[in-house]
């Protein structure tokens, strides 16, 4: 098995074949229609951004095949024996600043290379690819209609809690609530033993694990042993993902119910390659609160709001990255069923 990498712009065709290290430059586009490309064998795997192999619209030129061409390319594949994978376009920049490529270069062969280097060193990625299959730009929207709607309704949520700090701090608590606000506060600060008995908090559902609740961002008070709201963009992002500001459970779209967490990490926290832009939940987690948390930091890195992956990083560093962010997303899927326990199996209310 041999591995290539392609891309298209200015439609001309690049391919990069790793086994042989040898670049193919400016070949006519078609030619990927067709699979002429030297070398390329039955058995081997040609891998291209995913963006370049949906249907073609007058608005972009990034997809430059229409339906059709599109299925030809799948039949050809399929009698020479080679399996084409998309690779996620939003993960490109990565693999450029782990190849070392500065921002500015702009040469056809860089990406090609990149992206070839990337998944030979990192498996993990390489096994997560997708299969290439055809498919109608009108069935592609309809089957992420669901999701994008879902996303820009949890930031339409979102948004105004936002910029009230989410009704959290001292500055806005008497100013802002939403139902999202006062459930917080009520299995948080507010509960504990009181003369109407013991109201269950986060901890009690946590097993009082403070390592989990200083992630959530609701350390113990050392004075008062009661949980104290830190940070609440992190609680109240995680909450927000199971209940609305109107006090309803957040479902999902297309199918009407809470969803589960593999859902949750991919399209509310963003953690899922082949989206884009997911706004403001995602933004929280990603690039504030699993950051902050997380026990690795690149060597040297001077800006705490620098993305930790670097031009040069080796791929050592890279993957004690990967295990650190691993760390911190586990630890997270394990307040969230807690939380998703609280809200919905046991049906827990602002009243």
């Amino acid at each position: 098995m041999n591995l290539f990498t392609a891309d298209i712009g200015k439609r001309k065709l690049h391919v990069y074949d790793s086994a042989n290290d040898k670049f193919y430059g400016k070949m006519p586009q078609d030619y990927l229609i067709n699979l002429n490309i030297p070398e390329l064998k039955c058995g081997d795997i040609l891998v291209i951004e995913d963006a370049h192999l949906r249907e073609s619209h007058k608005l972009t030129m990034a997809q430059p095949f229409n339906y059709d061409e599109l299925e030809e390319l799948k039949r050809t594949a399929d009698e020479k024996g080679v399996t084409i994978l998309l690779f996620p376009q939003k993960s490109t920049p990565k693999a450029r600043k782990l190849a070392g490529i500065m921002a500015d270069d702009k040469s056809d062969e860089v990406d090609t290379r990149a992206i070839a280097s990337f998944l030979l060193n990192d498996k993990n990625a390489f096994n997560a690819l997708k299969q290439f299959v055809p498919n109608k730009l009108e069935t592609f929207k309809e089957e992420n209609k669901s999701i994008v709607e879902y996303i820009q309704q949890s930031n339409d949520d979102i948004n105004e809690a936002k910029s009230c700090e989410y009704g959290l701090t001292p500055k806005f608590e008497d100013i802002y609530q939403d139902e999202v606000s006062k459930w917080i506060k009520k299995y948080t600060v507010d509960g504990g033993s009181s003369i109407f008995g013991y109201q269950p908090t986060i901890s009690d559902y946590l097993n009082h694990d403070e390592e989990l609740l200083c992630l959530l961002g609701i350390p113990y008070n050392k004075k008062t042993g009661q949980l104290r709201i830190e940070n609440g963009n992190r609680i109240y992002t995680l909450v927000h993902s199971l209940l609305r500001p109107n006090g309803e459970l957040r479902v999902r779209l297309d199918v009407g119910k809470v969803p589960y967490w593999q859902y949750i990490k991919a399209h509310y926290l963003g953690c899922k390659p082949y989206h884009m832009k997911q706004g403001v939940a995602a933004s929280n987690y990603k690039h504030w609160m699993r950051r902050a948390a997380s026990e690795y930091a690149f060597p040297g890195k001077t800006s705490p709001n620098a993305s930790d992956i670097q031009v040069g990083m080796s791929y050592d560093e890279y993957f004690k990255l990967k295990r650190a962010r691993t760390k911190v997303d586990k630890m997270t899927q394990k307040i969230w069923y807690a939380l998703r326990k609280m809200i919905v199996e046991d049906g827990l209310r602002v009243k």
